[in-house]
Order: structure tokens, then sequence, then C-alpha cells
């Protein structure tokens, strides 16, 4: 998935990232509560609620994954 410029309407493609700049279940469950407990104003709710939804999927993934690790 890329990106769009809008002012020149080309996509812009996502560089692929090393695994130690993906994050772990730790440091999403610590972003999740720093966006818990933060106030923003009207006009970001949307982009905050997609960011959310984005990392709950991502925290899912790693927690299932170290579930089944234990199982």
């Amino acid at each position: 998935m890329g990106l769009i410029n809008k002012l020149t309407n080309t996509k812009i493609n996502n560089p692929i990232l090393s695994s130690e700049d993906n994050l772990d279940i730790n440091e999403i469950s610590l972003i999740l509560n720093l966006i818990k407990n933060s106030p923003f104003k009207g006009g970001d709710i949307e982009t905050i609620y997609n960011l959310v939804i984005k990392l709950q999927n991502q925290y899912s993934k790693l927690e299932n994954n170290v579930w089944q690790k234990w199982n």
C-alpha cells in the first residue's frame, strides 16, 4: 500500500521496514495507553480513531502469537 502525493498525483511507495523498526506488544500497549489518556481536538478524532484501530489489530495479532507459543 502506498501514499498518493496530492500535488503531483503520483503514488509514493512506503519503504519496507526492518524487523527492528517493528513495534513489539509492550510498545503498542504503551502507545495505546498514551492515546487513551490524551485530549484531542474534534478535527483529530477520525485520524486518531483509525490509528487506534490499526494499533489494536497489530496488538491482537501479537497477543495471539504469544498465546500460541505458550500452548
